[in-house]
């Protein structure tokens, strides 16, 4: 009597589960996902995305990003095979994997651009796919019907890595942020992080506060005051802007905060207005017009007025002396520290607004 290989049984018997505990290679396949997590750390969050954004830097790690999805999703694959192991219900079509570069063939093979004749054409290649199908034949895969079945009974498995539509989204902003650095939108210098922080911390934030941001940009101020459980309003006058922070679902209230009548209902104002033609201390005396009595802004500006002998600086100088205001200048540098970077040095300043005030 002939022999029947594994590969000549139905395909209702090939893809049939063991039906008994494996222990042994859940462990292995454990150990195998367990050992992937640096890796994936490495690709989801390399140290190029830190560096001034440039388009080549943010393809590389854009990239890097993508790759990190795949290992996940072959990680995810090793988790759920395993516990399917243990429970002695692993599909058999599945059994002889047992190295990760089985899978990644596997999901290369999965994606929605490949055809059942493409499959074909790994099995018959004498060239381009050898090392492919070495790695295949060595999980027990030999034919292209068997690979179509491994690929199904992993997909129904699940793909426990796939993105959230919140993850998704977020990718999307920060393409959309990076984008819009690239733009060289006047006066768009995103806060960096530790000024962020700072001035959060100076704004001595409480529950249920009303907060205003002038000059929002793309939400990074927006962004930690959400952190801290306050939904601010906003101000921004670029279109390509409005609508990040509108995808965000900042509360924008309008375009151009100079021309809008102030409303004095705000408990704070965090901002970074723009710089450019001294526009800084119009802005930062314009908000202060928006605050409640005892209300407080912590604003970030040039370093311009401080020397000046311009008239505007003097009088923005005294108006500054007489509110009291609190002033020290920011590491030098802080800029270079921006999604879009400058050498421009800065001040913070703390304005309390006077219980008295009409």
């Amino acid at each position: 009597m002939q022999q029947l290989e594994i590969w000549d049984l139905t395909c209702t018997e090939a893809d049939s589960p063991l039906l008994f505990p494996n222990p042994r290679k859940a462990q292995k396949l454990r150990s195998l996902a367990d050992a992937m997590n640096d890796a994936i750390a490495a690709k989801k969050n390399p140290p190029i995305a830190q560096l001034n954004p440039t388009r080549r830097r943010a393809g590389i790690a854009d990239s890097m990003y993508q790759e990190g999805v795949r290992l996940e999703r072959i990680q995810s694959w090793l988790y759920a095979m395993a516990d399917r192991a243990e429970l002695g219900d692993l599909p058999r079509i599945l059994n002889g994997i047992n190295a990760k570069t089985q899978l990644e063939v596997l999901a290369a093979m999965s994606k929605d651009s490949w055809s059942n004749q493409d499959i074909e054409g790994v099995f018959s290649s004498t060239e381009r796919y050898i090392e492919w199908v070495k790695k295949l034949k060595s999980a027990g895969i030999h034919t292209p019907k068997q690979c179509l079945r491994a690929i199904a009974a992993l997909k129904q498995l699940g793909d426990f890595s796939n993105c959230s539509p919140e993850e998704t989204a977020a990718q999307e902003i920060a393409q959309l942020k990076r984008e819009a650095v690239w733009q060289g939108i006047p006066d768009y210098f995103p806060t960096p992080r530790h000024l962020i922080e700072q001035m959060l911390s100076l704004a001595a934030l409480e529950p249920k506060m009303r907060v205003l941001e002038p000059s929002a940009g793309s939400g990074s101020i927006c962004e930690y005051l959400r952190a801290a459980d306050i939904e601010p309003d906003c101000f921004e006058v670029s279109p390509t802007l409005r609508s990040l922070l509108k995808r965000q679902g900042f509360n924008w209230i309008g375009d151009d905060f100079m021309q809008a009548t102030p409303q004095p209902i705000y408990h704070r104002v965090i901002m970074n207005p723009p710089f450019s033609l001294g526009n800084d201390i119009y802005h930062i005396q314009q908000a202060n017009k928006w605050l409640i009595p005892g209300g407080r802004l912590v604003g970030i500006t040039s370093c311009c007025y401080t020397k000046s002998s311009k008239q505007k600086y003097q009088q923005f100088r005294r108006w500054l002396h007489h509110l009291q205001a609190t002033e020290f200048d920011n590491p030098p540098g802080s800029f270079l520290r921006s999604e879009r970077r400058t050498n421009v040095n800065t001040r913070m300043l703390v304005i309390d607004k006077p219980r008295n005030s009409a």
